[in-house]
């Protein structure tokens, strides 16, 4: 277990998941996974992704803002992406990215950008919030700005600063194309906003034929085939019963947030609609994954067509992650030939290797299709075996957890 971060779970400071990562340059990613170094985390795709382009943003400065503080302001803004006319809780967190605090007070000068995914959204609306950044207590509103992305351009646009009383002052922010911002000489930012409170327990009840609604998410473009619909944890008993990789969730931090950022991919596993139990019982595990809010980080070998993936867990809540992989080894390995008792179905192996030796393995295998369509016969097998003893004390249901907007 190696530190993987400073402050407390409840600091204010804490640096985001996806953020920590990119700041281990010593993180191991193997020769095998397509990398010839021990490397940090890579910026976002700044490409194409199964043909849909992301767009470029960058917030600039701030200018005459109130103070936060008697003595000053420490200001940093906050900026979410997503439909037009949307509130911001309804914006998905999980792709919010929170620039650093500036020592400029009023007038501060951030600079700084990123490549934001628009798949899936009609109208995307560029939502921007600034805070003063405190030691203590909650860091207090400055003031927020909304505009439609196609209305940005690479000219800075002034948009003014509402939402409250003594709210004053403006944000300077461009959009476009993803080569405006290596014109601009700008290096794509990945401080994601700070991870949201695990939300609430719901019930799905899978035996009931006549529900057709999917309350997780659904794994969409931009990511790879391989990575989409959503996957069937096989023969976990009471345990994980189903697994999604879609996005972009609520809990922030860089989870779930539907797409890649570079070769990497995080989920939490008591996370927003991505996670599920077969059983409600206080098992250890499950207390276990939300008191140290556990992270499952994926390396995968290849962003557009993946086929093999390590696993580095995060335990949040304590700061550390596991990346000695001679001692226990967390691995995903996609079977391109499939399997005969899944005809249509994507299947991953997952190998579990203590000291070097295979200890355990199972199954990932997809049983509902980017679609939101249930593959056959996977998914009957999947409820088949869900709805047995086996599966725990409540057959024909799953637990997950669900961030309320």
């Amino acid at each position: 277990l190696r530190p993987f971060g400073s402050g407390g779970p409840s600091s204010a400071r804490r640096t985001s998941t996806a953020s920590q990562l990119r700041r281990l340059p010593d993180l191991p990613i193997p020769d095998a996974m397509g990398c010839t170094c021990c490397c940090p985390l890579p910026g976002p795709n700044d490409g194409p992704v199964h043909g849909i382009k992301p767009r470029a943003i960058i917030v600039w400065r701030g200018a005459n803002l109130k103070h936060g503080d008697i003595i000053g302001s420490d200001p940093y803004c906050v900026v979410r992406v997503g439909e037009a006319g949307t509130t911001w809780d309804a914006k998905p967190r999980s792709v919010g990215r929170r620039g650093s605090p500036s020592s400029e007070k009023t007038n501060p000068v951030w600079n700084f950008g990123f490549a934001a995914e628009t798949a899936g959204i009609a109208q995307p609306e560029v939502h921007v919030r600034v805070y003063d950044a405190d030691i203590v207590g909650d860091d207090d509103f400055l003031g927020e700005a909304k505009i439609l992305l196609g209305s940005l351009s690479d000219a800075q646009a002034e948009l003014p600063l509402s939402g409250g009383e003594g709210v004053k002052g403006s944000v300077f922010v461009s959009g476009g194309a993803v080569e405006m911002l290596a014109q601009s000489g700008i290096k794509p930012w990945v401080g994601y906003e700070d991870v949201a409170p695990i939300g609430g327990q719901k019930v799905w009840n899978i035996a009931d034929a006549s529900s057709t609604a999917i309350p997780m998410l659904v794994g969409t473009a931009p990511l790879p085939p391989a990575m989409r619909g959503i996957f069937w944890l096989g023969n976990q008993q009471k345990g994980s019963a189903l697994v999604s990789l879609g996005g972009p969730s609520r809990d922030g931090g860089g989870c779930s947030n539907g797409h890649l950022v570079g070769n990497f991919y995080s989920v939490r596993v008591s996370g927003d609609r991505v996670w599920s139990y077969a059983d409600d019982r206080e098992e250890r595990f499950v207390n276990f994954t939300r008191d140290v809010d556990l992270v499952y980080h994926f390396a995968f070998d290849n962003a557009q067509n993946p086929k093999k993936c390590q696993i580095y867990p995060e335990m949040r809540r304590v700061d550390l992650v596991w990346v000695s992989e001679w001692l226990l080894d967390f691995e995903m390995h996609l079977k391109e030939e499939g399997d005969e008792q899944y005809p249509g179905s994507v299947i991953w192996r997952r190998p579990n290797f203590t000291l070097g030796q295979n200890v355990y393995e199972y199954a990932l295998i997809q049983v509902i299709d980017e679609n939101g369509n249930r593959i056959q016969p996977a998914w009957d097998k999947f409820v088949e075996y869900q709805s047995s003893t086996v599966a725990g004390n409540t057959p024909g249901k799953i637990f997950y957890r669900e961030i309320e907007v």
